[in-house]
């Protein structure tokens, strides 16, 4: 039987359907303007990976749909009810405390605490999946969504998920076990699935889930560095420092010159519209100092004069 091929309207609808029938949806994060620095060695990153996934378990309830954890701060997309997803992080801020203090890391998490915002429809969840899946590309140049491992990214529309070789625990022996999943007790989290002794994101995360809220894998894609205005409000409801790399702003400043000033090559903008854009970048798109001064070369002085502070 010939298969029909949808048109855009129709994949579109499709996900409208998909979004109401598997909420609500939040996003769950923490400031790390307040933290230390929690996630700092690859171990740490694997406890922090596996203290999720188990706390995940306990609350099957709740479809994680996406994740990444950050050196200092974490963002958690879900699809479930409020308090089920609150207990989540509780119950992950919990086991962190105490593997952290079985293993001897000296980690104060007095200040990993979480604020949890509603996501009211599906542009919101495409847009807050996708800034999820960027903060590592953001902070860090060795990364982009497709490599960085302690997140959902490198999941998303990858062929490789499903030929990656998986373990389950119960296929291993009952210490190995408990030492990659750092839990005494394995009956809840029996569904968790191993690779190369940690575990696997995608036994504990519904991939699928995400990636139905998208029409198709291109549109997925083109939407990951596209969507800076996007980017830009959620930045600003979640109070997040950096959210463009130098390149994303370059691009930005770009546009601006030549939609407001009809000049195409950056360094042919007078000082005031150079000011003008600086001023621009700073409050619209929490550009920082350095990145302005090394996008429009800026003097230091001037912009310590027109941002003090900061």
């Amino acid at each position: 039987m010939e298969r029909k091929v949808l048109t855009f309207f129709e994949k579109e609808k499709l996900c409208e359907e998909r979004f109401e029938a598997s909420g609500p949806f939040w996003h769950l994060y923490t400031d790390g303007t307040k933290m230390q620095n929690i996630f700092v060695t690859k171990e740490l990153f694997e406890i922090g990976v596996a203290a999720l996934a188990v706390s995940r378990c306990l609350l099957p309830q709740v479809r994680m749909v996406s994740f990444e954890l950050m050196t200092n701060h974490v963002h958690l997309i879900m699809a479930g009810q409020r308090e089920d997803c609150c207990l989540l992080f509780e119950k992950f801020k919990d086991k962190l405390i105490r593997i952290f203090a079985r293993n001897d890391v000296v980690v104060d998490l007095a200040d990993f605490n979480f604020h949890i915002l509603s996501i009211p429809d599906l542009k919101a969840l495409r847009n807050e999946i996708l800034y999820a899946h960027r903060n590592a590309y953001v902070a860090n140049p060795d990364f982009t969504p497709y490599n960085y491992p302690w997140g959902t990214g490198w999941a998303y529309f990858s062929p490789l998920v499903g030929k990656i070789p998986t373990y389950g625990l119960n296929e291993i022996s009952l210490t190995e076990a408990r030492k990659i999943a750092h839990a005494r007790d394995l009956a809840p989290v029996k569904g968790l699935r191993c690779s190369e002794n940690r575990i696997f994101i995608p036994s504990f995360c519904d991939i699928q889930l995400g990636e139905s809220m998208f029409t198709d894998p291109r549109s997925y894609f083109n939407a990951l560095t596209k969507n800076v205005e996007a980017f830009a409000q959620i930045a600003d409801r979640l109070q997040d420092s950096i959210f463009l790399t130098d390149e994303e702003l370059f691009s930005v400043v770009c546009k601006i010159s030549e939609d407001s000033y009809q000049i195409r090559k950056i360094t042919l903008l007078a000082p005031e519209h150079k000011i003008a854009i600086a001023k621009e970048l700073h409050f619209k798109y929490n550009a920082t100092k350095q990145q302005i001064r090394r996008i429009l070369k800026l003097d230091k002085t001037l912009l310590d004069e027109l941002f003090p502070g900061c």
